[in-house]
C-alpha cells in the first residue's frame, strides 16, 4: 500500500514537472488576439479622414523584405506580417503595423520605429520643416505581438481603431 502511494506521488510529481517544462518555450505568453492585417490597415486609414493619398506596402508584396527596410532596421525574420502606408506626396503622414512572430521582440520593434521617426525628423528638419510638428507627435504603441506607428492629424482616432481591434467581441 505504501509502495503504491509513493508510486502515485512520484508519478504525480513527474507529470507536474513535465507539464511545467512544456510551458517554458521562447514565447512570452503575450501573443493576444490575432487580427486580419488587411482589414486593420483599411480601418486604421479610414479613421483619419484628413489623410492624403497613401502609398501602401505589405508583407504580401514581391519586394516585402526590401520594402520593410525603409520602415525598420529590425531583422525581417522576426516579422510575421506587416503593412506600411505613407503619404504619396512625401509629407509626414504614415501608418504602419508589424505583426511579430514573438511578442518578446516588441521592445526591439518599438526601438526601430523610434529610429525611423528620428530619421524622418532629420529629413523634414532639412527639407520640409513644416512637416516636423506632425512627426514630433508620432505614436508608437503595442498590443501583444503587434506594434503600430501612427503619424497623422487624427492619431487618437487611429490609435483607438488599433486598440479596439484587439478587444474580444
Amino acid at each position: 500500500m505504501r509502495r503504491n502511494i509513493k508510486r502515485i506521488a512520484c508519478l504525480t510529481l513527474a507529470v507536474l514537472l513535465l507539464g511545467g517544462a512544456w510551458g517554458c518555450g521562447s514565447s512570452t505568453g503575450d501573443e493576444g488576439k490575432d487580427v486580419d492585417m488587411a482589414a486593420l490597415m483599411d480601418a486604421m486609414i479610414a479613421a483619419d479622414p484628413t489623410l492624403p493619398d497613401l502609398t501602401r506596402v505589405t508583407s504580401d508584396g514581391d519586394q516585402a523584405a526590401s520594402d520593410f527596410t525603409y520602415l525598420s532596421d529590425l531583422d525581417y525574420k522576426l516579422i510575421d506580417e506587416y503593412f506600411y502606408a505613407c503619404a504619396s506626396a512625401g509629407t509626414a503622414e504614415e501608418i504602419a503595423v508589424m505583426k511579430l512572430k514573438d511578442a518578446g521582440k516588441a521592445a526591439a520593434a518599438m526601438d526601430s520605429l523610434h529610429k525611423h521617426i528620428e530619421a524622418r525628423q532629420g529629413t523634414f528638419r532639412e527639407y520640409d520643416p513644416e512637416q516636423l510638428p506632425l512627426t514630433e507627435k508620432a505614436v508608437i504603441i503595442r498590443e501583444g505581438r503587434y506594434v503600430a506607428l501612427i503619424v497623422c492629424e487624427k492619431s487618437g482616432l487611429v490609435q483607438n481603431v488599433f486598440r479596439d481591434s484587439f478587444k474580444e467581441s
